[in-house]
């Protein structure tokens, strides 16, 4: 253990309340009711305050009974206490890269160690009392990353892996349920990295996350260890919730679950948005605690950060599994290089490609084509994205006639309305103004010469279009058309091409 006065200068740093961040309420779903629920939710002038900063990478942030907060910081390998005065101090190191964290009202500490492969469980002095989980199958784990206890003293967890391709100790990434006696079973398979995971107040649903594909399920619990068939109950809007997302999730008394994309989505317990909460900086995961459960602490990045709250949030769990005997790995067993989503992302290296009075900054994975007739300035194919049915592809055109409405309605007419989805937003950059619309449904995709007018049926396509409007030089137009899947991956790297930011952008409609 250290004490504060043993920490490395300037590795941690307390800074409460000085920094406030606006909190943005978006997209509610037009109903008298929900918004009173947002009301209650969010009293007038409650703001994101900035509790300290200086770490590496925060996780797992977990109330602890006796009135401190405890999180991770996973690259320097530690838990880290946050107690009642502000102070911090290391609870815990090493830890094996230590993510989820869980606190019973006995005051035990259930602990994911992500890198070392266990569930771990500890006493309010930060001693390690023993392994709820080593090995499943005779394997070691792929990644405990994140956890949930029930009623029954049971837990919930999640076993992803982020990491270098590699063959994986266990044959997919699943959930599993660790009953009370300490048996481990597997029971749900067919996610591809499940993540965040919670339990419903009530004890009667279990909410998974499933960043690969921006989505929450909803699995109905009909006995300890025992769920129904997944339900997806809410997939984000990659422009406005990123990609990457969810993470780490909560629960209010009422069952309102709160998830972490790039800020806090807060969704009703059937999944409809009720609104959002800003952060300064991409959140990780977030918990309920504070004197009256009411404050709603978040780990963010760099950054641990809280908000007061108008409802409570969801009491500790009484207690938790017992520890089994566990077959311990052995000394020479090599372990899994696991790492964050964050640290798995490379950074998109760019080139300039200058259309005449037009730059544009494209990824060096997007292939430059010759266009294929006069009318483009320049066409680019991007690869396909993982289990995707094709690639996409962006089209740039100079500056022509047509007024914005005009070109926006004629965008939208090359979908079948029929499941229709569209997004209009402005905004400006460097280079001009633009004007967007993001388009997805059944896409009337265009075969053979222009002049043919002839289209075959796209299903799951998503367009993104641009007018930019480049002064003395006219609109430019950008047409990056795709599968959905292959789109969605790329719409932050879209906007960068030609130096737009989602966060300044606002709503636009096309005049009556």
């Amino acid at each position: 253990m250290k004490s504060m006065e043993m920490l490395k200068s300037g590795l941690l740093s307390c800074i409460t309340s000085t920094l406030v961040v606006p909190v943005v309420l978006t997209s509610l779903l037009s109903a008298s009711a929900m918004a009173g629920e947002w009301d209650e939710i969010l009293p007038p002038g409650s703001q994101v305050e900035k509790l300290a900063e200086g770490f590496k990478f925060t996780e797992g942030p977990a109330w602890h009974p006796e009135g401190f907060l405890l999180f991770t910081d996973i690259p320097n390998d530690r838990i880290v206490k946050f107690d009642a005065n502000g102070k911090l101090s290391d609870f815990a190191t090493p830890v094996g890269r230590c993510n989820g964290l869980m606190c019973d009202q006995q005051g035990f500490i259930y602990a994911c160690q992500m890198g070392d492969g266990h569930v771990m469980k500890m006493d309010a002095k930060g001693k390690v009392l023993g392994y709820l989980v080593d090995t499943f199958n005779n394997d070691r784990m792929n990644g405990p990353n994140d956890l949930a206890i029930d009623s029954q003293g049971g837990m919930y967890f999640t076993d992803p892996y982020y990491g270098p391709e590699m063959e994986l100790p266990q044959p997919m990434m699943a959930v599993y349920y660790i009953h009370p006696d300490g048996k481990t079973v597997r029971i749900i398979e067919d996610l591809e990295r499940p993540n965040g995971v919670t339990i419903s107040p009530d004890g009667k649903l279990l909410y998974v996350a499933e960043p690969n594909r921006g989505e929450v399920y909803r699995y109905s619990i009909q006995a300890p260890g025992q769920v129904t068939a997944g339900h997806l109950i809410y997939k984000g809007d990659p422009e406005i919730d990123g990609n990457g997302g969810p993470d780490g999730m909560t629960h209010d008394i009422h069952g309102n679950l709160y998830a972490t994309y790039d800020g806090i989505v807060v969704l009703n317990p059937a999944g409809d948005l009720i609104g959002r909460i800003a952060t300064p900086e991409k959140p990780a995961n977030c918990t309920f605690g504070g004197p009256e459960n009411k404050t709603l602490y978040i780990t963010a990045r760099t950054g641990l950060y809280k908000i007061e709250l108008g409802v409570p949030g969801i009491a500790l769990p009484k207690q938790g599994p017992e520890l089994a005997e566990v077959t311990g790995i052995e000394p020479n067993l090599p372990g899994v290089p696991v790492m964050l989503a964050e640290e798995e992302k490379k950074e998109t290296k760019t080139n300039d490609v200058n259309l005449g009075e037009l730059t544009l900054s494209i990824p060096e994975s997007w292939e430059n084509q010759p266009p294929d007739n006069r009318l483009r300035l320049a066409q680019f194919s991007i690869p396909a994205a993982e289990g995707a049915d094709g690639s996409a592809e962006l089209v740039v055109f100079p500056p022509f006639g047509g007024s914005v409405d005009d070109n926006i309605t004629r965008w939208i007419n090359q979908f079948d309305s029929e499941g229709l989805e569209l997004k209009l937003t402005q905004g400006t950059t460097e280079q001009g103004k633009y004007h967007m619309a993001n388009i997805a449904g059944l896409y009337k995709k265009p075969d053979g010469p222009p002049f043919l007018r002839k289209t075959i049926d796209a299903p799951d396509h998503r367009m993104l279009a641009v007018i930019l409007e480049i002064k003395d030089q006219g609109n430019y137009f950008l047409k990056l058309v795709g599968p959905q899947k292959t789109v969605d991956g790329v719409i932050e790297d879209f906007r960068k091409s030609f130096g737009a930011d989602v966060k300044s952008e606002k709503e636009y409609k096309i005049a009556n």
